[in-house]
């Protein structure tokens, strides 16, 4: 098994993760209690096409093992913490000594931002449309953020984000927060871009890259930044969750990575206890990073899900940007108000709206009898003219 993960984060780290979760006969043999059974929606259990979830929940493995954990719940957990250090050092490639465990991806965002937000000219350079978790660090810290509008079809302009952090780091620190596949958009940035613009290692810049995404891409020319913390980059903290792939958003556990000794003191420091995970997080976070048959599996039905809803936004004649995750944006060519109470109406709860793609919509996939009602109930609010 140990092979073979390294194997395959070898993949990610080089190209495409879920083309290196391709499905193998035995992944959904293995997760058969996973089977789907789909169930209308209601006003008390409404799909939940919003928050970009796991609709799968835990492995299996995952379940036995939180279930299991429940005897030890009364000590501390120094030890398993350790091992879960060990098991993300392998997962990326690097060191025990090189991460930092945090509940959720988030803590790891706060301390990171927070770490530099009350030093003298510190700036957060941040696209318009991107996860919100970067800024809300800065704001309630008094740090000052500096938003660099959009390229074409919502990319994020990598050039136009060089020009800010370099006048920025005229001043101070420039943190360049940068979430790689992005959200809410989907896509990813340009690999070469970005590569080129962190080996340049400007001056005065640190590179926070949040790639929560990551094992959803199947777009073979996009690489993770952890090729370059790998490689002794000292200017990259690369933030990484188990909400999203793993199915664990409720359990709350992530991890930052880096090579940089001052940067790794620097997040551990704003981290509460980054060894006070609890219990049933570390033992579900053990069981599921090996667990290969099931990341397959939830890369089976994404997939499955993703192909559902571009069928349909082309049936429909709806824009939508190429999705890289798990989730998907597309455009309404409408206020978004009018359609989202309309989705809730018939107990589905779509994305919030994210200024300033005010016309635009995004769809968490759930499983795939799920998106294909999702995508029923669509073809229906066209009828009705709500599309």
């Amino acid at each position: 098994m140990h092979m073979q993960r390294r194997q395959v984060i070898g993949a990610a780290i080089g190209g495409a993760f879920a083309a290196a979760l391709a499905p193998q006969g035995a992944a959904r043999a293995a997760e058969a209690p996973l089977a789907e059974k789909f169930v209308k929606p209601t006003a008390d259990k409404p799909l939940l096409a919003c928050f970009n979830e796991n609709p799968l929940g835990l492995s299996m493995e995952a379940r036995a093992a939180v279930a299991k954990s429940a005897a030890v719940c009364n000590r501390y957990p120094f030890a398993r913490a350790e091992a879960l250090r060990k098991a993300c050092a392998d997962f990326v490639g690097g060191k025990p000594e090189e991460i930092v465990l945090s509940q959720g991806s988030a803590e790891a965002i706060r301390a990171s931002v927070e770490s530099y937000a009350h030093e003298p000219g510190a700036t957060l350079i941040i696209p318009e449309l991107t996860y919100s978790d970067g800024e809300m660090a800065a704001k309630r810290n008094g740090m000052p953020v500096v938003k660099v509008k959009m390229g074409k079809n919502w990319s994020i302009d990598i050039p136009a984000m060089r020009a800010a952090a370099a006048e920025a780091a005229k001043k101070g620190m420039a943190v360049v927060y940068f979430v790689n596949p992005n959200n809410p958009t989907s896509t990813i940035a340009d690999t070469n871009q970005l590569f080129d613009w962190i080996r340049s290692q400007p001056k005065n810049t640190v590179f926070l890259m949040d790639e929560a995404y990551g094992e959803f891409v199947v777009d073979p020319n996009w690489k993770s930044t952890i090729e370059l913390v790998n490689a002794g980059a000292k200017n990259v903290i690369v933030l990484k969750t188990f909400s999203k792939i793993f199915g664990m958003a409720g359990l709350r556990l992530g991890f930052a990575y880096t090579a940089s000794p001052e940067l790794h003191k620097r997040v551990h420091d704003h981290i509460a206890y980054d060894f006070f995970m609890n219990t049933p997080a570390i033992e579900a976070a053990l069981a599921e990073i090996g667990d290969l048959g099931f990341l397959r599996l939830s890369n089976s039905e994404n997939k499955e899900a993703r192909k559902i809803m571009e069928d349909l936004f082309k049936e429909l004649n709806l824009e939508y940007l190429p999705s890289q995750t798990n989730f998907c944006f597309f455009n309404l060519k409408g206020p978004l108000e009018p359609f989202a109470k309309a989705m809730k109406a018939e107990n589905i709860l779509v994305g919030r709206p994210f200024p300033p793609a005010l016309t635009w919509c995004r769809i968490s996939y759930v499983r795939p009898q799920e998106m294909q009602y999702v995508a029923d109930v669509m073809r229906g609010l066209r009828k009705k003219g709500v599309i």
